[in-house]
């Protein structure tokens, strides 16, 4: 099922992105030549037939990436288009495609990574796969490589074996979720460079059917096409017991204090018939001094009461230990903000505050 994708807006957005066709979650950027590129999950804010679509039901269409960028710091953006679309990944049969990263790789290249979803059957949208891709330029994807990073399907008893929750392979992807907890957890890859130069790759996942966890591989080229090194143990943090869903991580590391910092967004969802009026979503911040752990909470429920969620790390500023950020709004959020990006804001990792940075002035 295909769904409308409008070419790049023409109008600058400032304090933030409300854009007119679009509804737009999730994101994930990197910094090069003084631009911010900036990625996220987007979908026509009306269904092919023209009636307008819920933001509730937006899972009942394919999504695509939506590309924008900024040369002023996030102060404003301009609309890119359309970078990924489940089209451009037919040969995989992805249903739709779900959040991911792009990583610029010393050859000049960025290395794209996002989730897949394949396309099943009706009571099964949400087998998840970790995929990889390569850009020249940020601007367009280039290349899909054939071979899957990493498929639970393929991959059932690697993955269990090393301490991960998957459901029995037959209930994979289920819209009624494992066992008893939510839908499948198996996406959201953040690819990331560690203080040595190894090539990291991070995504949510489970350990039990309500208990998330960050899943972690090493990846190797080997000539051909990327593939895991190594898959790693799952990743667990402190406050594992307050959230039963992980999702969007961004890992960082300051180099002069020897430390990584990382953010991810989580939720309480127990199960899928759940009413969103009980789903609190939270983002949390964490520290270590090593990448494997153990990790220790710098704080929770940082933008919570701002309905905020999925946010990306645009720039770091260690000097004066802040990291400027930028986040979507919930569906929870004032129906004229939700499922658009809120303004620019710094979060202080000394005291844990958040500080959104004063509008940009403009005659439009």
């Amino acid at each position: 099922m295909m769904n409308y994708i409008p070419d790049a807006y023409r109008k600058k957005f400032v304090n933030g992105i409300r854009h007119p066709y679009l509804y737009l979650w999730d994101s994930w950027s990197y910094v090069e030549n003084n631009i911010i590129h900036l990625y996220c999950l987007a979908i026509s804010r009306h269904k092919p037939n023209g009636e307008l679509l819920e933001p509730t039901n937006r899972n009942d269409f394919p999504f695509h990436i939506r590309h924008f960028t900024s040369l002023d710091d996030g102060l404003s953006w301009e609309d890119q288009g359309c970078f990924l679309k489940p089209e451009d990944v037919s040969k995989h049969n992805y249903r739709t495609i779900w959040s991911g990263s792009v990583e610029p790789m010393p050859n000049g290249e960025k290395l794209v990574a996002f989730t897949g979803l394949e396309a099943l059957d009706s009571t099964h949208n949400f087998r998840q796969n970790i995929a990889i891709g390569t850009s020249k330029e940020g601007y367009t994807v280039d290349t899909i490589q054939n071979h899957i990073i990493s498929s639970p399907t393929r991959d059932w008893k690697t993955i269990t074996g090393k301490g991960y929750y998957l459901d029995s392979v037959e209930n994979l992807g289920s819209n009624l979720g494992e066992k008893d907890g939510p839908i499948m957890s198996w996406r959201d890859p953040f690819i990331f460079y560690d203080k040595d130069g190894e090539l990291n790759i991070f995504w949510a996942a489970k350990i039990s059917p309500r208990t998330g966890a960050l899943a972690r591989a090493t990846l190797k080229y080997n000539d051909v096409f990327f593939d895991i090194a190594e898959l790693h143990p799952p990743v667990t943090v402190p406050d594992i017991a307050d959230f039963t869903q992980l999702e969007v991580p961004k890992i960082i590391y300051d180099a002069d204090k020897g430390r990584y910092y990382m953010v991810i967004a989580s939720c309480n969802r127990l199960h899928e018939n759940q009413p969103d009026s009980e789903i609190k979503k939270e983002v949390r911040v964490y520290t270590s001094k090593d990448i494997n752990g153990p990790w220790e909470s710098l704080g929770e429920k940082l933008l919570g009461e701002k309905n905020m969620f999925g946010l990306t790390i645009l720039k770091s500023d260690f000097k004066n230990n802040r990291l400027l950020c930028i986040a979507p709004y919930t569906e929870a959020a004032d129906p004229d903000l939700m499922l658009t990006f809120a303004p620019v804001f710094y979060i202080y990792l000394d005291e844990l505050r958040v500080e959104f940075l004063k509008e940009l002035k403009t005659n439009d």
